[in-house]
Parts: structure tokens; C-alpha cells; sequence
């Protein structure tokens, strides 16, 4: 009798096990995973899967499209419908653009490995513009729209692009600015020509105009004078297909160079920690369209066929009321935004909306604090959806950046998760991601110590474009440097701080980000900086830069004596400064810039009229002397 109980047990076990594994689309995801992988053949392969089934949205209507939808069909034997909806794409859709976009990439004389550009307000096509550059042989070169204007010349000098991409209002921008779009030969205008006002166009082609000015043209008519859509040429696994840049958080961005062989081991690690379904999930995504991890949840997205929904605002125009209202409204079951997006979401009373259908939320970049991501788990149906009477949802947070090429450690939390504490995650829990350790010149330290994070594998970057210095600087013995300092805890990755942001205190390093975590809990606390303000000794101590919550009325003094008491004594905030979420200095990724305010604290350099001048010793005479 036992044997029969235990054998119905087991049987029950299994069944319920091979239902999890279906619900959450596992079988597709790991024969895709384990299957032939190679960057620039996903949009074929996406065609013939799933062919004219929608699969992403925008919010914004795409401000060009191809201009004749009746001649497209694919030379390598796949079937178009034609040009992208104005804010929808199938997936053939896709790959005809991509086709024609490569076409007229190659009338320009594009060659095998030649860099082009891509600087324009963040839209989803986006990926439709470096998908035509892979396709047509190019390396990809896409940058943020809010890149600042005087490093726009310095930037396309060092990748030597020789095509750029842009739409009017970011190039005028820039123009405007100072800035130049600096050497490259041709500038393909995103957009348009009659839906651009008159007086930008005339002030663009007097801005442009000059003995070494670029050839303009307009993106429509280069598509529609390449008729048909051309073949992906294929690409090694050795070939650099992209060039991203960092977020310049520490001064200027730097080019990474992102090869077919380590991005497509990227996608099988991305395959096996994103637990969707092609069939019962549906995703809205908030995030830069640039980031080489948008580029790489992109590709994965189209490979398997999720269906998802791409809005433009990211930032400060991210609209964190209007968002949860159209996830609940719709039901989507996923969201992937950048940690400034759930910033503004943790000020929404989630509670109070139907999330009922919401499964997973995601995150990249910089890992999240414990407040951001409480109540994203607190509600959901992650776990109803499995036959689970649990409400609640999974966040995943994959701490990486540029340079790994995928998550260097990731963690999923759930309602269950009682320890946060800056866990980032475990050794090895990124698949097919690297090793990690923590290390001191070179030595791995001992749990509890402090050292640097650094990570090894297959996905990692080989150089900075143009750089070998910093590439040399930031890889040592095939071991790279992330810029994080951590240490272990129960198995876990614990970060402490950027290196550049530790604190140096007259009495040992103090590190900014567990302070962060405190004073987040704060009622009073939407948004907190806390950063090394330098003092007459010339040590530092902690400060911290803090945006109030809506109504929320309290003095700087007394919010400083209340933080402080959720503080050591060596983390005790030398100063409060209560300022207007708006100034604070962001990166283009949405970054806080912790040495901009650091800056602040520094003492001004003395005018050279002001230094006094230092006596000098006679220089000694020029004659010969002879020793005796």
C-alpha cells in the first residue's frame, strides 16, 4: 500500500512538474537555446516561425516605413508582407525591413566591418536600423539619444563611423548644442521630409552645409530606390557585429566591441534565466533601445515570438501612473525597465490597481534596492498561474554591464525572499554567463573580505574600441573588472560600491549603496544619493543628496538626524540636502552621477594669477667638473 501512495505521489510530482515546465514555455526556450545560434540569421529564422503573427507594439507611431509594401519578398526564400504598421511588427515585417534597410546600406557603399551610427530619440526602430546593418555586413554603432552634444564628434571620430543614422530633432539637437556629427561621410535622416517642420530643415542644411559636409539623405527615399530586400551576409563568430557605448557615469563613454560568437551565448544564457512563454505571456518594456541588454532581450524576444509592447519613455518622462494602469488594463504579464523606472513605479500604490495577471517584473544595469522591488513582488499571479493559492510575483534583477555581455550574477525574488541586504546573487547563477570572483591584486579574498568583483567566460568583451590602454587597465589575466567592490555572504555576491564611489573617511572605507538602502526606507524618501563629500582634513565622509515624496514636508536637519539613526556611526550623514528629483544629475542610461555631486564638495582650483610664485634655486652653472 505504501508503494502505491508513494508511486501516486511521485506520478503527481512529475505531472506537476512537466506542467510548470510547459507554463513557462521551458521546452521551446532550451531547443532554442542549444540549437544553431548566430546574430545575424534571427530575423530569418523569426520570419519562418512565426510569420505574420504581431508581435511588438509602440506607443508612438514609427515616423517612417517602406515606401513601396508591395514589392517585398526575401532573396534568401523567406516571404514578406511588406513594410512595418506604423506601431506594430510582424515578424516578416521585420525581416523586409531589415532586408531593405540593408539594401540601401550597400547602395551607400558600405563595407564588410565598416562602423555606422545610430543617434535618435529612443524609439523601437531602433532595432529595425542595426538589424539592416548587421544584415548588410556593418557594425552596428547605436547611441543614446541624450548623448551630450560635445561628445557626439569626439565619439564617432574614435569608432571612424562613416554612415549616421539620425532623425532631425536629435541632430539639431545636437547642432544647437555645439555639437558636430564629426567625420562621418553621409547622414541618413530618420523621418519624414514632409512632416518636418520647414525651418529645421532649412536650418539642418545650412548646418550641415560646408566644403567637408556630409552627403544628406533622406531614410524613405534610400528604401525606396533599393527595391528588394537583400540576404544577411553571414557573419563568423569572431566578427564584432556591434559597437555599444558604456553610460559614461565616470567621464567619457566608452566603445565596447560586442562579437556574433559571445552575443550568441548571450542569448542561450538568456533563454534559460527569462522565464516566458511565447504563447501565454505578453511583455512592456521601458528601457533604452540602445543598451547592448535591450539589444540582446530584443533578439531573444524575436527568436522565440513574445509578444510585447515598446514605449519611448524611459527616464524622467516615464510616466509611472499611466504605465500601471495600462498593465493592469491590458494584462500584460511582464514589465523590463532600468532601475530609474522603478523609482517613480514604487511611489504607485500597485495594491490598489488589477495585477492580477502580471507574472514577472525585470531590471538590468544597476542592481535594484530591497524597496524598489517589494512591492513589484507583493503583487501578481505568478504562482496562481501555476496552481499555487500564493499571490505574488518573481523579480528578476541581472546585475551586468556592456563589457559582460550578459548578467555577472542574477537573482530572482519573490514574496518569499526574506534576506536582500545588497545579495545580488550566487556564483554561476547566470547560465551560460561567467565566472565570478572576488579578488585583491589578483588573489581571491576570503568570505567576508572585501575585494573586487571580476568575472571570466564566454561572453565577455575582448576591447574597448580605439582603447587599449583602458581595455589593458580593466582586464587582467582574462579577468575583468566590473567596478564594483563586494564581498561573499552565505554563497552570495554582496555589493558594496562602485570603486570610484567608496567613501574614504578619515576612520576606513565606507561604501555609499548600503546607506542608499537604509535611507530609501524612509517615509519621507522618493529618491536618495549618497556620495563622499570631501572635508577640510581631506577625507571624506557620507552625504547624501535627497528628493522628497509628493506633500511630503520635513527640514533637512531633521530628516538628517532621523536617517541617521538607522546608521552606523561611521556611515552618519555629515549633511542632508533636500533638492527637486528633477536636478538630479542623470546619466543617459538614468544613472544617478554620484561624482557630480562629489565634485560639488572639492575645493576650487586656485586661478593661476592667485598661486603665489614658489622661490626657485639658481640653476647651476654650465661648466664641466672633474672628480677627484
Amino acid at each position: 500500500m505504501i508503494v502505491v501512495v508513494l508511486s501516486a505521489v511521485l506520478a503527481l510530482l512529475v505531472a506537476y512538474a512537466v506542467f510548470v515546465c510547459v507554463s513557462l514555455g521551458l521546452p521551446r526556450r532550451l531547443w532554442l537555446a542549444f540549437g544553431p545560434m548566430s546574430l545575424e540569421r534571427v530575423p530569418d529564422r523569426a520570419a519562418r516561425r512565426h510569420r505574420d503573427r504581431v508581435l511588438f507594439t509602440s506607443d508612438e507611431p514609427c515616423s517612417w516605413s517602406l515606401p513601396d509594401p508591395g514589392r517585398s519578398g526575401d532573396t534568401a526564400g523567406a516571404g514578406g508582407t511588406g513594410g512595418p504598421l506604423p506601431d506594430s511588427w510582424t515578424a516578416r515585417d521585420i525581416q523586409a525591413t531589415a532586408g531593405r534597410l540593408a539594401a540601401a546600406l550597400r547602395s551607400l557603399g558600405l563595407r564588410h566591418g565598416q562602423r555606422v551610427a545610430v543617434l535618435k530619440r529612443n524609439h523601437f526602430d531602433i532595432h529595425l536600423l542595426h538589424l539592416g546593418v548587421v544584415r548588410a555586413g556593418g557594425v552596428a554603432c547605436p547611441m543614446n539619444g541624450a548623448f551630450a552634444a560635445d561628445k557626439v564628434a569626439p565619439y564617432l571620430l574614435n569608432i571612424d563611423a562613416r554612415i549616421l543614422f539620425a532623425d532631425p530633432a536629435t541632430l539639431l539637437r545636437v547642432l544647437r548644442e555645439g555639437g558636430t556629427p564629426g567625420g562621418v561621410e553621409i547622414v541618413v535622416l530618420v523621418g519624414r521630409v514632409g512632416e518636418v517642420p520647414e525651418a529645421d530643415v532649412r536650418e539642418l542644411t545650412c548646418a550641415l552645409n560646408g566644403t567637408t559636409a556630409p552627403a544628406v539623405h533622406w531614410i524613405e527615399d534610400l528604401l525606396a530606390a533599393a527595391r528588394e530586400p537583400v540576404a544577411a551576409i553571414r557573419r563568423g563568430p569572431r566578427e564584432p557585429l556591434y559597437l555599444v557605448h558604456t553610460s559614461g557615469t565616470t567621464g567619457f563613454p566608452k566603445a565596447v566591441i560586442l562579437r556574433n560568437g559571445p552575443q550568441s551565448r548571450a542569448m542561450r544564457g538568456w533563454l534559460c534565466y527569462v522565464h516566458v512563454s511565447p504563447r501565454r505571456d505578453r511583455g512592456y518594456l521601458a528601457v533604452p533601445n540602445n543598451h547592448q541588454a535591450v539589444i540582446l532581450t530584443f533578439n531573444c524576444m524575436l527568436l522565440l515570438g513574445i509578444r510585447a509592447h515598446w514605449t519611448g519613455a524611459t527616464g524622467r518622462d516615464f510616466d509611472a501612473q499611466r504605465t500601471v494602469a495600462e498593465l493592469a488594463r491590458e494584462r500584460y504579464t511582464g514589465f523590463f525597465g532600468f532601475p530609474i523606472t522603478y523609482t517613480q513605479l514604487k511611489d504607485v500604490p500597485l495594491a490598489e490597481h488589477d495585477l492580477r495577471a502580471m507574472r514577472f517584473w525585470a531590471s538590468t544595469a544597476d542592481a535594484a534596492h530591497e524597496e524598489m522591488i517589494r512591492p513589484c513582488v507583493r503583487v501578481g499571479g505568478t504562482f496562481r498561474r501555476l496552481g499555487l493559492p500564493v499571490r505574488g510575483s518573481v523579480y528578476l534583477d541581472a546585475q551586468g554591464s556592456s563589457e559582460v555581455g550578459t548578467p555577472s550574477v542574477l537573482r530572482y525574488y519573490s514574496p518569499f525572499t526574506r534576506h536582500y541586504d545588497r545579495r545580488i546573487g550566487r556564483r554561476h547563477s547566470a547560465p551560460f554567463g561567467p565566472k565570478v570572483r572576488i579578488a585583491r591584486d589578483g588573489v581571491p579574498v576570503r568570505r567576508g573580505q572585501v575585494g573586487r568583483l571580476e568575472v571570466r567566460g564566454g561572453t565577455l568583451f575582448e576591447a574597448y574600441w580605439n582603447n587599449h590602454s583602458l581595455t589593458y587597465e580593466a582586464v587582467r589575466d582574462g579577468w575583468f573588472f566590473t567596478g564594483d567592490v563586494a564581498r561573499w555572504s552565505g554563497g552570495h555576491v554582496v555589493q558594496l560600491d562602485r570603486e570610484v564611489d567608496v567613501i574614504h573617511t578619515g576612520g576606513g572605507d565606507v561604501y555609499s549603496l548600503p546607506i542608499e538602502e537604509r535611507v530609501h526606507r524612509h517615509p519621507a524618501v522618493f529618491d536618495t544619493c549618497v556620495y563622499g563629500a570631501r572635508q577640510p582634513d581631506g577625507t571624506q565622509r557620507p552625504a547624501a543628496a535627497v528628493a522628497l515624496r509628493p506633500g511630503v514636508e520635513i527640514d533637512a536637519a531633521r530628516l538628517r538626524d532621523e536617517l541617521n539613526a538607522l546608521l552606523t556611526t561611521a556611515e552618519e550623514l555629515v549633511s542632508v540636502e533636500i533638492m527637486p528629483w528633477s536636478e538630479f544629475p542623470v546619466g543617459v542610461t538614468g544613472k544617478t552621477l554620484k561624482r557630480a555631486f562629489r565634485e560639488r564638495t572639492e575645493p576650487a582650483p586656485v586661478p593661476e594669477a592667485n598661486r603665489p610664485v614658489a622661490l626657485q634655486a639658481a640653476p647651476p652653472p654650465l661648466v664641466a667638473t672633474t672628480s677627484r
